[in-house]
């Protein structure tokens, strides 16, 4: 049978249309088998562009239409494209990237990012169509990622194609419906050259119908078109079924009629199709159907040649799904788990499907394992071999991948069960933080809190307990609430201190509280905490967490010889993972801060270039954007990389700083930085503010010197009165001089006399000698020159 193609001449001009304004979607919409994948296989083989397909099944895993468009895309450019080689993201869904990076609460979003990063530059070097097809299967995940592109997607080169029985919900996508085909359509499907309405008009052959399947006459067409409503799979089967035979009594039969017609071993061949799935490779179905290579073509021919399977890359899939569903249906219950065994062994990629199919639970375990499907393995974890394995580890990989998958819910299950399995104080943490993550995830800081009171409230141990205050208080510092913070690292400061256990998480929790102080500007008292912690000598980590945050301080107090030394007592205790990938960046940006501070422009462009180069600031949820504010400073760059996480108010307000450093606006900047409440910031940004807009300068430094006054800032006060002195703004406050006296005080400064003054403003001599005497009292000046010269420095006039 010949792969006929008729009509859809204004379908495919639209899809046209679309790629000549890309970025682009389209969601392409029918019913099954009115010829949507056949539509978009005629449209991509006519243009140049790198097609990348992958479609949904019933019951398919998470993201698994964009498996194969993400393996094609990273074999053509090669996973480099994306920072750190997509071991943060793309690594879930492609395992031959390598181990994933673990990232509580953030994998999914570091998955969206990279993904939309790999396909940006991939267009990038080629116009790039995506295609995805049957998403009326999609997986709630796999909906939520194409959101995501369709959304975020803005560089020109890339034309989403989805297919879908319904109508999906799919931003900015054009909505492509596929029509029946009309009767004259049809006729010239099967090569019926009499298309005439009229059922007794003459029948013919054409050269581009189907082969010998053209109805005898006009009446026999009607019925075609009648039985198939216009449905181009229902058309072929009609006419392959034969002419002159009865009609099919159901639609099972009329899809199965060209599988009844093969051999025995053509219709095994078919058959192990059938149980593979939607694709098979060419390798694989010759290895499970057992035949030599020239019994095994001999066998393929007559399957494809009646377009049962179609030839695809270096596989085949079946012309449609229904197709492969009746073949599926048809088999009997023994021959479906003997071929699902079949191709376990020689398939392992997905393995685990088929063992589980075909009845072998324990085989089924292993292959899971080996995959890292960690839902099925805790599914069959009772009949499988778990000698030595962690079932609370399964459960927290289960979970993490549920967070990756947006399931919040199950997420928060899994680890909540998992939590109940450990007895470790540091892995009982990570647990709680990662669902914590999920209350993140959800914007749900309260119930975040509650679950932190519920863990502290039946502890395993005092470690626990006490690293319980720590993360919370870590959690809340870095979503921007300073006063909160606070107050959770003094109670579990104070309960270390009831426990013996000053020196040790004590020391940590110390660090928690001297951060939030920091940040609201209470500096003596942060100090007064650190100093006292470091005299307990604690452990060289905790001493380091410490440091840290001193040498923060000391930046900011003007102390840099100080920090200077922090950093190089701090840099060997930081090395290494101890919190997480912040940890390596913690030492550079106190470096970089630094570096600023003494005007170092050497020493800040090593550490930047440093970190761009040598880390994935992708990992980082609290360094990144102040890395890159300051990094932007020093013109080291102007573009943020793409997937950037922005995580609660903080982030916002740095990536706001960011945004300004490139050009963007300091009143932005100002706005955010007063929202969260973090003085020292708000200074800075006031400071710029002023430069980038003089007639505002007053206001805005006088704002910033106060700041840094109650502060004692003095690298922010040199700031401050540097951009006065080049803006010529004054910042004492005004000397209450009456609006008179201003006017009498331009003239001064002009360099009139006490008469010419009096002219020029219609008063007496002596009226006028009085004014001047006032003023010079008012602004403490000794002579008329030098009141002239406090007018200007203080903007009076």
């Amino acid at each position: 049978m010949g792969d006929v193609f008729v009509g859809r001449e204004a379908e495919l001009q639209r899809l046209a249309a679309a790629q000549a304004r890309t970025p682009a979607a389209v969601l392409v919409v029918g019913e099954a088998g009115i010829g949507k994948s056949r539509l978009v296989r005629e449209f991509v083989g006519g243009i140049d562009a790198l097609v990348a397909e992958g479609g949904a099944d019933p019951g398919g895993t998470a993201y698994a239409p964009f498996v194969p468009v993400l393996r094609r895309l990273v074999r053509e450019y090669s996973a480099g494209l994306v920072p750190g080689g997509g071991r943060s993201g793309l690594a879930r869904l492609l395992p031959e990237l390598g181990e994933v990076a673990e990232l509580p609460g953030i994998g999914r979003a570091r998955l969206f990012e990279e993904v939309l990063l790999l396909v940006e530059r991939a267009a990038e070097r080629r116009p790039l169509v995506l295609v995805l097809e049957d998403l009326h299967w999609a997986d709630p995940a796999t909906r939520d990622l194409l959101v995501f592109l369709l959304r975020n997607l803005m560089r020109p080169g890339v034309l989403v194609i989805a297919t879908s029985r319904e109508q999906l919900r799919l931003p900015g996508a054009e909505l492509v419906r596929v029509p029946p085909l009309a009767r004259d359509e049809v006729a010239r499907m099967l090569g019926w050259n009499g298309a005439a309405r009229h059922p007794d008009d003459g029948a013919g052959q054409a050269p581009d119908g189907i082969a010998g399947r053209a109805p005898r006459d006009g009446a026999e067409l009607d019925v075609i078109v009648a039985r198939s409503e216009g449905n181009p799979l229902f058309v072929e089967a009609l006419a392959d079924a034969g002419a002159g035979a009865a009609t099919p009594a159901s639609l099972r039969e009329l899809l199965l009629a060209g599988a009844d017609r093969l051999d025995r071993r053509s219709l095994g061949v078919l058959r192990i199709a059938a149980v593979a799935g939607r694709r098979i490779p060419h390798d694989v179905l010759a290895a499970v159907a057992g035949l030599d290579e020239l019994a095994f073509d001999e066998a393929l021919r007559p399957i494809v040649r009646a377009r049962l399977l179609l030839v695809d890359g270096d596989g085949y899939a079946f012309r449609h799904a229904l197709i492969r569903d009746a073949v599926y249906d048809d088999l009997l219950p023994g021959e479906r788990r003997r071929l699902h065994a079949r191709c376990a062994e020689s398939w392992p990629e997905p393995a685990a499907d088929h063992w589980y199919a075909a009845g072998d639970r324990r085989r089924a375990f292993e292959a899971a394992w080996q995959a890292a499907r960690w839902d099925r393995v805790l599914e069959l974890w009772d009949e499988g071999d778990t000698g030595g394995r962690d079932h609370a580890w399964v459960l927290e990989q289960a979970a993490r991948d549920a967070l990756c998958e947006g399931d919040a819910e199950r997420a928060e299950e899994l680890a909540t069960r998992a939590l109940d399995e450990v007895a470790d104080p540091l892995r009982a943490a990570h647990l709680l933080e990662l669902r914590v993550a999920v209350r993140d995830l959800l914007g749900d800081l309260g119930t975040a809190s509650r679950l932190y009171a519920e863990f502290r409230a039946s502890p395993p141990d005092d470690d626990s307990l006490l690293m319980s205050y720590a993360s919370e208080a870590d959690v809340l510092e870095a979503a921007g609430e300073h006063a909160k913070a606070e107050s959770v690292a003094r109670a579990g400061l104070a309960r270390a201190g009831r426990l013996g256990m000053a020196r040790t998480r004590g020391a940590h929790l110390a660090a928690n509280l001297a951060e939030p102080l920091v940040s609201l500007g209470r500096w003596k008292e942060a100090r007064e905490v650190m100093t006292a912690a470091l005299a307990l000598d604690p452990a060289p980590i905790h001493r380091a967490w410490i440091l840290m945050v001193l040498g923060t301080l000391a930046v900011w107090e003007g102390a840099l010889d100080e920090a200077d030394d922090i950093i190089r007592l701090a840099r060997p205790l930081m090395r290494g993972r101890s919190r997480g990938y912040d940890s390596c960046l913690e030492p550079d940006l106190l470096e970089c801060r630094l570096a600023v501070a003494t005007a170092d422009a050497e020493r800040a462009g090593r550490v930047t270039d440093h970190v761009l180069a040598e880390h994935d600031l992708r990992l980082s949820r609290r360094y990144a954007w102040p890395l890159l504010a300051l990094a932007a400073r020093i013109g080291r760059v102007r573009e943020a990389p793409a997937g950037i996480s922005i995580t609660g108010p903080v982030q916002e307000a740095y990536r706001a700083t960011f945004e300004a450093e490139c050009g963007g606006s300091w009143a932005a900047a100002v706005a955010r930085w007063r929202a969260v409440g973090q003085p020292h910031a708000l200074g800075q940004a006031l400071v710029r503010a002023a430069e980038q807009d003089p007639a505002e300068a007053r206001g805005l430094l006088r704002e910033a010197a106060a700041i840094a006054d109650r502060l004692c800032a003095e690298p922010l006060r040199r700031e401050v009165e540097s951009a006065a002195t080049t803006l010529r703004v004054g910042l004492t406050t005004d000397p209450a001089l009456s609006a008179r006296e201003l006017e009498v005080l331009g003239l001064v400064a002009e360099g009139l006399s006490n008469r010419q003054i009096a002219e020029r403003l219609f008063i007496s001599a002596r009226t006028s000698g009085v004014h001047v005497s006032n003023i010079l009292a008012k602004l403490g000046a000794s002579s008329r020159v030098e009141a002239a010269a406090l007018a200007r420095r203080d903007g009076l006039i």
